[in-house]
Formats: structure tokens, C-alpha cells, sequence
């Protein structure tokens, strides 16, 4: 149950990083924001993105069924 709840927490936060990308995509094209800005949150959007996928995607590996402790 623990891992459930921490593989969606981590997959919400990385589609909520996506998001941010797309936003301040369509802000600066709109000329809502200023180029100083688009890059700042779009640098920390990118590097979350990355950070929760991996997260996401990161299993805790126990002993394979294959394995013997002998």
C-alpha cells in the first residue's frame, strides 16, 4: 500500500511539472511573462519532471525468487 501511494504521489508531481512546461510554453507566447521568468520555471519544471518520473519509475528490489541466500 505504501509504495501505491508514493508511485502516485510521485506520478502526480511529475505530470504537475509536465503541465508547468506547457503552461509557460503558451505565457511566453502569449507575452505574459518575460523571458527571465519562462527560463527560471521552465529550468525547475524540466529538472522536477525528471526528478518524480525516475521516482516513479524507481522499484524497491528485494531478493529474486531465483536467488538463494547459500
Amino acid at each position: 500500500m505504501k509504495n501505491r501511494v508514493f508511485r502516485s504521489l510521485m506520478g502526480g508531481l511529475a505530470l504537475l511539472s509536465l503541465a508547468v512546461c506547457l503552461i509557460m510554453g503558451v505565457l511566453i507566447f502569449l507575452g505574459r511573462v518575460s523571458d527571465a521568468t519562462y527560463k527560471k520555471a521552465f529550468l525547475a519544471a524540466s529538472a522536477g519532471w525528471f526528478v518524480f518520473s525516475i521516482a516513479r519509475g524507481k522499484r524497491d528490489k528485494g531478493p529474486s525468487a531465483g536467488e538463494s541466500g547459500a
